[in-house]
């Protein structure tokens, strides 16, 4: 068995020579191809995709990750999935061996690869973890930490060892195999952490850390109740995540209480799913007796290979978008359906559009006054659909080029379009006026450590203004020169920042760009003045905000700006130097809208149901005109599979 240890993480492309130079002259030639860690494999090897998949048992992945899984294996992707537990529930290490046997199967089924695997034992700090690579597929990669997994009471409402280690202050839990390692909260934190800095990713996919339901009083089968194992997987993940930031995708799915949603799978991503879980089903004998005898899966598994929902962030600001007669729409992803979803307010009910993704969306006008919609699914494709009239919506279609990690912000004149890619380089697209169609993507130039959110401006020469920071802090513009190039980018001189990064053209042409200072995390304003490149001094504003500013002229064509103090708290208004208090308390991050001269702002008001209210500024106070009800439980679908049209009309009952 090889051992490697990684104590620190050289940039990926040195590190793949060292690695594979050393493995050759200490072993033998060949063999680095099996185990190189997924960072080290040059990007084009993994098709622009590196996932980090942590789970708490083998087969939550198969069953509440497919069929994201395996359409981005199939895609060509990297995979490295860290199971946490031993999964051996009085099983013993050969139950163990039986499962981990079993996933290895069901991942060399998803690649349509030989079942052969190398074996290693990778070191990262002081956690050893078992390490299986594919052979002909060396991106894919299944690790174990293989903590101890007994209830440790009867069952249903007790404690196990990695719910207690991640709730219950000074608690640990050991290994099931050797060498036996004892880890506590933060040691698991810091391996995680670790396991991401060396990895890479650009996405991380864990399970549902939301569910509010005590560890002691969870049950099965239970309305809407999990599994300990797996909310405290999530859990760590999330706190990892925190102390490695990174410019990955964050997804999280939700786990059992999936059977009790509406299917959202197509029958072929069922037939799929289902094949890819029976692979590891043949090796787990509490679910089969062999191949020949096997009926999985059944029971609440029948019902969780037809479902695949993802964990929503309620703080997701909602778009407002007109349409052509003048009437006012909100567009959402629906926190229970994963849907996108469009409120009509004066009809006073949803349209379902299908998709499924968990991410914020970008709306537009077209240039002849049609409204669009992008959205990212979580894979990082791209779609994008049109609505000819106010009422029905062509069917999805995907974007070519290259996978996002976010949905890609559009210009407020709904021309151009700005994403980051997997390959952490910022990506520029237009529409052509003649038939509607998004151009193919365009690498800007790269910058060095660039971070995401990103600004996108254009100016009134139609020229498009791109702003971000590096991970210093530092900020920097671009400015396209035409349709095919760009001039360098530019430092602009100020205090380093911490995103919040949004820009609006004033009354007088200019570009205003909002920031959040990194010292104070307060709201600073820079105004363009002679020259592209020239800036005025830096404003405090005094605000502290989480997010992005909402951004809009006002009545008077000031410029106001809408924000968040803090994650559930006020929503407060900056105009013409008055702060003005909104809302006490939000979930979500505000929007601003205006319409012909009237000023529009909706945010989702605070509660398990989502719901959004629009307010209207009207004399100078701002009045609720509309309070939607909860999108529909159902309508996500996969963009891929929708018919020509794919707006549904849904009326709250």
């Amino acid at each position: 068995m090889l051992i490697l240890v990684y104590s620190a993480l050289p940039p990926p492309m040195s590190l793949a020579s060292l690695a594979c130079s050393v493995l050759i002259r200490s072993l033998f030639a060949g063999l680095c191809a099996f185990v190189l860690p997924l960072s080290v494999l040059a990007a084009d090897a993994c098709h622009g995709s590196r996932d980090l998949v942590v789970v708490g048992h083998m087969d939550d992945d198969l069953l509440f990750m497919n069929p994201d899984l395996s359409s981005n294996i199939q895609a060509g992707a990297c995979m490295q999935v860290l199971y946490l537990t031993a999964s051996e529930r009085k099983g013993g290490l050969e139950y163990m061996y039986s499962r981990e046997q079993g996933v290895r199967a069901a991942y060399a089924y998803m690649a349509g690869a030989v079942n052969e695997w190398q074996q290693t034992r990778l070191m990262v700090g002081s956690a050893s973890i078992a390490q299986f690579t594919l052979r002909s597929r060396p991106g894919i990669q299944l690790s174990h930490l293989r903590l101890q997994d007994p209830w440790l009471g009867p069952g249903w409402g007790s404690l196990t060892p990695l719910s207690r280690a991640e709730s219950e202050p000074g608690q640990t839990v050991q290994t099931l195999d050797s060498p036996q390692q004892t880890f506590n909260r933060e040691q698991l934190v810091q391996t995680l952490a670790a396991l991401i800095r060396l990895y890479q990713p650009t996405s991380i996919r864990y399970l549902d850390d939301t569910n509010p339901v005590p560890y002691t009083q969870l049950c099965w089968r239970c309305t809407g109740h999990g599994h300990p194992d797996h909310i405290a997987s999530a859990r760590l993940v999330r706190e990892a995540m925190l102390a490695a930031p990174g410019n990955y995708a964050q997804i999280g799915y939700v786990d059992y209480p999936i059977q009790e949603q509406a299917a959202n799978l197509t029958l072929n991503e069922i037939r799929s799913k289902t094949e890819i879980f029976r692979r590891y089903a043949w090796h787990d004998r509490h679910a089969c007796k062999g191949p020949a005898v096997c009926q999985e899966p059944a029971g609440p598994a029948a019902a969780w290979v037809q479902r695949s929902y993802y964990t929503s962030r309620a703080d997701y600001p909602a778009s407002l978008l007109a349409d052509r007669s003048g009437g006012l729409h909100f567009f959402v992803s629906g926190e229970q359906n994963d849907a996108i979803n469009q409120w009509d307010v004066q009809q006073q009910r949803w349209f379902t559009l299908g998709g499924r993704t968990a991410d914020a969306l970008s709306v537009f006008h077209y240039a002849d006054g049609s409204a669009g919609l992008l959205a990212r699914d979580a894979t990082g494709q791209v779609w994008v659909s049109r609505s000819e009239d106010d009422d029905d919506w062509l069917a999805w279609q995907k974007l070519p080029g290259p996978r996002v990690l976010h949905t890609p912000i559009v210009s407020p004149q709904g021309g151009q379009a700005l994403a980051m890619a997997t390959d952490g380089r910022f990506y520029w697209s237009t529409v052509r006026p003649t038939d509607h169609a998004w151009g193919s993507w365009k690498a800007l130039p790269p910058l060095d450590q660039a971070t995401y959110p990103a600004a996108l401006s254009v100016d009134s020469q139609g020229r498009a203004h791109v702003f971000a920071s590096n991970q210093q802090g530092q900020l920097f513009q671009i400015v396209q020169r035409n349709d095919t190039q760009w001039h360098a980018w530019q430092a602009i001189p100020v205090a380093p920042v911490s995103g919040g990064l949004a820009t609006i053209v004033n009354a007088q042409g200019k570009i205003e760009l909002y920031l959040r200072d990194r010292q104070s995390q307060r709201l600073q304003r820079l105004v363009q003045s002679a020259g592209e490149h020239n800036w005025g001094k830096p404003e405090n504003l005094g605000l502290t905000y989480v997010g992005r500013p909402a951004l809009s002229l006002g009545e008077q064509e000031q410029v106001v700006v809408a924000l968040q103090q803090q994650p559930g708290g006020a929503i407060v208004l900056l105009d013409e130097g008055q702060v003005v208090e909104v809302d006490k308390h939000s979930a979500s991050q505000p929007v601003l809208y205006r319409l012909g001269r009237t000023l529009y702002l909706a945010d989702r008001p605070p509660g398990p149901q989502q719901r959004y209210r629009l307010l209207e500024r009207r004399a100078g106070k701002w009045v609720q005109v509309a309070l939607t009800q909860a999108p529909p439980p159902a309508g996500g679908q996969s963009f891929s599979e929708a018919p020509a049209f794919i707006t549904q009309a849904y009326v709250q009952p």
